[in-house]
């Protein structure tokens, strides 16, 4: 199993690596579309990594729907909301958070409330269609063949979500030291900072596949984050290393987590209670 692993790990990392660097020897850094290829190859090649080491039924095994797993897709989304009011209350009382500057993401006058609402609207769509459909080649390979593959090694599940958290900064690393992405002016701290927030973001990501035994509500809550998350830095007067990508997304993140992981093991006790009976 560790074998497995490693292997994984070792396809998606190089594989990634490899988009990365083919991106930027052909210059392509400066085209918005070429941004939008480069990010669907790079975010496809866990799924390819799990296909190699597990063969092809291992997509059919993960990707399944129906009205409950519906529900789960259309709700995971909000946990995004959810993180981002944390980090509102926390940020916007230290005036390191100006919501008036979101104004540059979308060229129209309007009052300031109507158009964060707009922004939310928007991201909402957005993370349920063309992001989800993005995520969804991440994590075949993160909450799918990974977490499964820890499990089995006998980690348990919310460990093994936190160990796939941090691998799945590590697989961000080269795209952050060659190309800048997320941080462009600090990218060794930029490295090393969003593997704390993605180690943040496991849980909530794990629970949305174990709740509905599907990843596609994972695939939609990360394409919420991918929408929804800049907003912190369009907003944002402090460096975002310090901010939404930084110290104060991880912790607003942590505080979610640890939140939901209490809710679902509750919820998940009195299931099994229910099941089982009295005595």
């Amino acid at each position: 199993m560790t074998r497995r692993i490693t292997t994984f790990m070792a396809l998606s990392i190089g594989l990634a690596a490899l988009v990365d660097l083919t991106f930027y020897q052909l210059g392509l850094t400066e085209d918005a579309t070429m941004w939008l290829v480069w990010g669907l190859a790079r975010m496809y090649t866990p799924t390819i990594a799990a296909v190699t080491v597990a063969g092809p039924r291992i997509v059919k095994r993960y990707i399944r729907l129906d009205m409950g797993i519906l529900k789960h897709y259309l709700l995971s989304p909000l946990i995004v909301y959810a993180a981002l009011g944390v980090y509102m209350a926390i940020t916007l009382p230290l005036g390191v958070t100006d919501l008036s500057l979101l104004g540059a993401l979308l060229p129209l006058k309007l009052d300031p409330l109507a158009l964060i609402l707009l922004i939310l609207l928007n991201s909402y769509i957005a993370a349920i269609t063309i992001n989800a459909v993005f995520a969804l080649g991440e994590e075949i390979g993160w909450r799918g063949f990974l977490q499964d593959s820890l499990e089995e090694a006998g980690i348990s599940p919310a460990r093994a979500a936190l160990v796939a958290g941090i691998l799945w900064g590590i697989w961000h690393a080269s795209a952050i030291l060659i190309l800048g992405y997320n941080y462009p002016e600090n990218r060794q701290v930029g490295a090393l900072v969003f593997t704390a927030l993605t180690v943040s973001m496991s849980l909530p990501h794990w629970i949305s596949r174990a709740a509905s035994s599907s990843i596609l509500p994972a695939s939609s809550l990360h394409g919420s984050v991918n929408a929804v998350w800049g907003i912190t830095v369009a907003a944002g007067k402090i460096p975002r290393e310090l901010g939404g990508l930084g110290a104060a997304g991880v912790a607003s993140w942590a505080i979610i987590s640890i939140i939901l992981y209490i809710v679902f093991r509750r919820v998940r006790s009195r299931a099994t209670a229910s099941r089982e009976g009295p005595a």
